[in-house]
């Protein structure tokens, strides 16, 4: 999974505290041990056990989507992604209706980006997440063997995976082929817990959970906007964060923020740094931005995509996020140029970031 501060580019709410007057309350609280992440919640209510309410029922569902979505442990009564993956080649496994349409949303983002964000490349991911879990054990690794890669690639297809939506059942066909759904199951479980919320009668609330934020309606409050800061992804020659703020991003509608890089989700060998996102093509860490910002009003979309763009050359990039309504983007490539989508500059406030892009 995408974790907090492991993101070249991290998005973090930039808190309003305009008066509200004496008919809403701003709400806040923080809650961990989901996604592999921190999550914050804001909402204006009439009072705090309103908003006490809604913040419960955003922790208990991201509680249950994150059991749901694992892909390294299971958990009593549930058959979730790690059971799918344990039983591949034995047995179709039966699962909750969220599954299923987490993995037909995945399909349908495999196909849409060319194969770029593909869940079904969990056996090549697996080689790589060893290495960094070696590398911080004991500070030094030994990188993967390309012939490795290359036989573990030979079972990404996503066709292996079978889905019977009217069953509600998932089969692996070919045992050697794990789902790994950390690509896109936190964007995709925030969208979901956003729709139910608005469906309760939410009007208006920030969500940020690690480099995912989502936002609907406006806040309450004198400036009637979210901000969102996008911290600057430069870091020295020791990877170390250089710090300031790239740009602010302002919203007060509906609308997603998900920042994808390899900050600090990486190792190093003999100077190199590798970090977490790979290219199915080459099977290595792509090398082509220092961090990627897509804004989208559905966050799994959104989530989707900014794996996918980090993964593309900018002209290719800029293309695909020009295909799509409503979606604009930030690129920084690792020489430091920005280049930024045509309609970005409708939610950035001016501080450092131009378009570059002829």
């Amino acid at each position: 999974m995408k974790k907090l501060l492991s993101l070249i580019l991290t998005a973090a709410m930039c808190l309003s505290l305009g008066g509200c007057g004496t008919k809403y309350e701003k709400g806040s609280t923080v809650f961990m041990g989901v996604f592999d992440t921190v999550v914050q919640v804001i909402s204006y209510q009439k009072n705090q056990a309103e908003f006490e309410e809604m913040a419960d029922y955003v922790e208990t569902r991201y509680r249950q989507l994150n059991n749901l979505y694992d892909i390294y442990n299971e958990y009593p009564g549930i058959n979730n992604i790690c059971t799918i993956n344990k039983n591949a080649g034995i047995q179709p496994v039966e699962v909750d209706k969220q599954i299923i349409a987490l993995l037909l949303f995945s399909k349908e983002w495999e196909e849409r980006s060319g194969g770029k964000m593909n869940i079904a490349m969990g056996s090549v991911l697996k080689v790589w997440h060893d290495v960094r879990d070696e590398y911080s054990a004991i500070g030094t690794v030994t990188l993967p063997e390309y012939s490795l890669l290359q036989e573990r690639a030979q079972h990404t297809d996503i066709d292996r995976v079978v889905i019977d939506a009217e069953n509600n059942t998932v089969f692996i066909t070919d045992p050697q082929v794990q789902l790994d759904v950390g690509a896109v199951a936190k964007g995709y479980a925030t969208e979901l817990i956003g729709d139910e919320l608005v469906e309760m009668g939410y009007d208006n609330f920030a969500i940020s959970a690690g480099g995912n934020v989502k936002t609907y309606g406006a806040p309450k409050d004198d400036r009637k906007r979210w901000g969102i800061g996008v911290q600057n992804p430069a870091v020295d020659e020791n990877y170390i964060s250089l710090g300031g703020n790239m740009d602010m991003a302002y919203f007060n509608t509906e609308m997603s923020l998900v920042c994808s890089g390899g900050y600090q989700r990486f190792f190093v060998h003999e100077g190199r740094r590798y970090h977490h996102l790979i290219d199915p093509v080459t099977l290595y860490p792509e090398e082509v931005y220092r961090g990627v910002a897509v804004f989208c009003p559905d966050s799994g979309v959104a989530d989707a995509l900014s794996t996918t763009v980090f993964l593309m050359e900018p002209a290719a990039a800029l293309e695909l996020i020009e295909s799509i309504p409503d979606t604009e983007c930030i690129l920084m490539e690792m020489d430091g140029t920005v280049h930024t989508s045509s309609g970005a500059g409708a939610y950035l406030a001016s501080r450092g970031v131009t378009n570059q892009t002829p």
